[in-house]
């Protein structure tokens, strides 16, 4: 891995982007190697069952096959770092729902033993463990099934993502939780205001103490649904809020979770909008619109280093790049991956 993660100074970070659902391709993993990404976590999974899931899997294994060049798999972050230093990326699996679970407690351990290592406890709305950001009545983390599989995740070692879930969900899953958990793509609602088109997405201050309390990481994202002035957001403008949560709530707890993804079609953005359970999706497609919409400055992952450039100039130093661009997931992803428990 070339360690010049900027167009400045020279530094040993590995670039962690702890969000992507692009399709996957040997196109996309040469962006990566391009954006000089060390490690992915991508998702394997949203409305899809146990069986679904698998082929998935299943697809990825070709893939790593065939490309064992540019990608493999990693379980632990001593794994991602040894891949991130052969020059290629390590790819984590995750699922960004519970879906494949099945509320089947012992598919878990299932999954674990199949290199999945972060679930999201549900993606927007109320499944049988929490309640998603959507929902106007927002329940939180279940009485029962919620906290026993977040009992379970921590035994096995897989880290829990509140990305999607709702505020009292992400409050009562903090506490429950005895290892730290994520918020793997969000923004800061402090930061971006109510007003971003995805007003349910982004994260409290309230919730986003908790989590770097307990020694949970936040991943900012410069999806345009998410940023303060959208599709217009300036690069600038995002290290802005890079610096902004840094100073807010302490470097060690800051990084990246971009979100991105492309080479879908509007088929796919349904199926993440409604999956099965709904004729029409709760927030309006735009059928004739692009399918994702990405600033001008990132409109693939090869624009780390552009982004990481721009870091420097605002001023942050050897230390605080490497804890942000990779650096606070590796010590998370030790912390939690590796915490199995018999």
């Amino acid at each position: 891995m070339n360690t010049t993660v900027g167009q400045g100074q020279a530094s040993p970070a590995i670039i962690v982007d702890c969000l992507q659902y692009s399709k996957p391709s040997r196109e996309r993993f040469l962006e990566w190697q391009a954006g000089r990404v060390g490690c992915v976590h991508v998702t394997l999974a949203v409305w899809e069952t146990a069986r679904e899931t698998l082929s998935v899997i299943g697809q990825w294994n070709d893939l790593f096959a065939e490309n064992a060049d540019l990608v493999a798999l990693a379980r632990t972050a001593e794994e991602i770092q040894a891949i991130a230093a052969s020059g290629r990326t390590a790819v984590v699996f995750g699922f960004q729902n519970t879906a494949p679970l099945e509320d089947d407690i012992r598919l878990v351990q299932v999954f674990h033993d199949l290199g999945v290592r972060i679930v999201q406890l549900t993606y927007n709305t109320q499944n049988s463990i929490a309640a998603g950001c959507w929902e106007n009545e927002d329940s939180g983390l279940s009485t029962h099934v919620g906290r026993q599989f977040v009992r379970e995740l921590n035994q096995v070692g897989m880290l829990i993502d509140l990305s999607h879930c709702s505020e009292r969900t992400c409050l009562d899953t903090i506490e429950a939780s005895s290892a730290p958990v994520a918020v793997t793509h969000a923004n800061p609602i402090e930061f971006v205001g109510s007003e971003v088109e995805l007003g349910r997405r982004p994260k409290s201050t309230e919730v986003l103490n908790a989590l770097v309390a307990r020694g949970g990481v936040v991943g900012l994202s410069p999806y345009v649904r998410m940023l303060k002035n959208g599709i217009h957001t300036t690069e600038q403008e995002f290290v802005d809020m890079i610096s902004w949560s840094v100073d807010k709530f302490g470097a060690e707890h800051v990084a990246l979770g971009t979100d991105f993804y492309t080479g879908y079609g509007i088929e796919a953005v349904k199926w993440w909008r409604m999956g099965r359970w709904g004729r029409e999706s709760p927030f309006p497609i735009d059928e004739q619109a692009p399918v994702v919409e990405w600033p001008a400055w990132f409109t693939s992952p090869e624009a780390f280093p552009s982004m990481v450039a721009a870091m420097e100039k605002s001023g942050f130093g050897t230390t605080e790049l490497d804890l942000v661009l990779g650096g606070n997931w590796i010590r998370l992803f030790g912390e939690v991956f590796d915490r199995q428990t018999p």
